[in-house]
């Protein structure tokens, strides 16, 4: 299972909360959701929701963009 962290500022300012609901209600096997303070990402915080899974950030322009990308990150390879 792989971890996705959540900048709490960013979950502030944007949808990443939806992210983040969705995550935690229906795909709780796939990945688990982590919440930390911040990441030093202050001009992009501000405007888009984003994760870090490892050590790969991961944004989007909106809550359905970040969990396809999200998804992407996290499936195996076939």
């Amino acid at each position: 299972m792989r971890v996705a962290k959540f900048c709490e500022r960013n979950i502030q300012v944007t949808d990443a909360d939806k992210v983040i609901d969705l995550l935690r209600l229906h795909y709780q096997t796939d990945v688990d959701v982590c919440i930390v303070d911040c990441f030093s990402r202050c001009l992009e915080c501000r405007v888009r929701p984003f994760c870090r899974i490892q050590l790969t950030t991961i944004e989007a322009d909106d809550a359905g963009n970040l969990i396809n990308k999200i998804f992407q990150a996290v499936k195996p390879v076939q």
